[in-house]
């Protein structure tokens, strides 16, 4: 018996996701330069895989506002945004930009509560980001679609490949903004 492709990806990429999810961590977001760096991070990151997600998935509406939301905190908390230089993938798969969009949209329930406890006046301002609802259909939506793809065939290793890389993105941004804000302190 095959094993649905959903659970394959979440094990394929798992050390990567793991990965990210330690970084992240590493991060209070709660503390003004820290938010800053969250959202520089997912700014930056988001950014590229919409212009390679080529507009076509379930979580075309959900990312445009993330990066909308992301854009207006980063009004708020910094007069500056940086460009950051980062690798352009080739064009993602949808459903792989699906995934990464509807579990960053689950985690930021769980990080909202952090960013919660903020005393900070300026990050409390900064509410876009967490303040967006979260489409209750988006996550099982693109788990169906996942479950429909055939494990074994190229277009699951495809999906495997574009969301590793996608992980990989925002490894990459973390270590590159983290860098240049140690240099401003």
């Amino acid at each position: 018996m095959e094993t649905n492709f959903r659970h394959a990806l979440r094990e394929q990429t798992r050390t990567d996701h793991d990965l990210l999810d330690r970084m992240i961590s590493t991060l209070d977001i709660a503390r003004l330069r820290d938010f800053r760096v969250f959202l520089q991070i997912h700014h930056s990151c988001f950014l590229v895989i919409q212009a390679r997600s080529l507009g076509q998935g379930l979580s075309m509406v959900a990312l445009s506002n993330m990066i909308d939301g992301l854009a207006a905190d980063l009004d708020v908390v910094s007069d500056n945004r940086r460009t950051i230089d980062l690798p352009t993938p080739s064009a993602l798969d949808p459903l792989s930009v699906d995934y990464m969009v509807a579990g960053s949209r689950l985690g930021s329930k769980i990080l909202r509560k952090r960013w919660q406890t903020s005393t900070d006046p300026c990050v409390q301002r900064a509410n876009s980001y967490f303040g967006q609802a979260i489409d209750p259909k988006l996550w099982p939506k693109t788990c169906r679609a996942l479950s429909a793809v055939p494990p074994s065939s190229a277009r699951a290793d495809a999906i495997v490949e574009d969301t590793r890389t996608q992980f990989q993105l925002f490894a990459a941004a973390f270590a590159k903004i983290v860098t240049a804000e140690d240099t401003l302190v």
